[in-house]
């Protein structure tokens, strides 16, 4: 802590421990509803008058007893890299294209700005 009225230096905490947690508290007293809960979950499944309710209940149970479904990731939308040519087989006029589309992605400071050659 520093000397200034109790003010702490820079990257020092005043807690350095941390809050407490509950956590386990919370997660033990929770837990101890499973079963009722898993009952009014089964109970709503079956008697209830409204689908969405339902639903939602076969789908709560099922993630509880299953787990969430996997999600399929799809490598198909994985872009292409363009079709780079060499700077040797570029014309005066691609290699000008090419520099007027990097030039527009990024500004160029003016020490960095490219001229074209005289008499294009």
């Amino acid at each position: 802590m520093s000397a200034r009225r109790g003010l702490w230096q820079p990257g020092q905490s005043g807690n350095p421990k941390g809050r407490p947690s509950i956590k386990g508290e919370v997660e033990t007293l929770a837990r101890t509803y499973t079963a009722e809960a898993l009952e009014t979950l089964a109970d709503l499944m079956r008697n209830s008058a409204s689908d969405n309710v339902r639903a939602a209940a076969a789908n709560a149970l099922l993630n509880r007893g299953w787990g969430l479904p996997r999600q399929a990731i799809d490598g198909s939308l994985a872009l292409k890299p363009p079709e780079l040519k060499p700077v040797e087989q570029m014309s005066l006029a691609e290699i000008s294209a090419e520099l007027a589309m990097l030039k527009g992605q990024r500004r160029l400071p003016a020490s960095e700005t490219v001229y074209e050659a005289e008499g294009e």
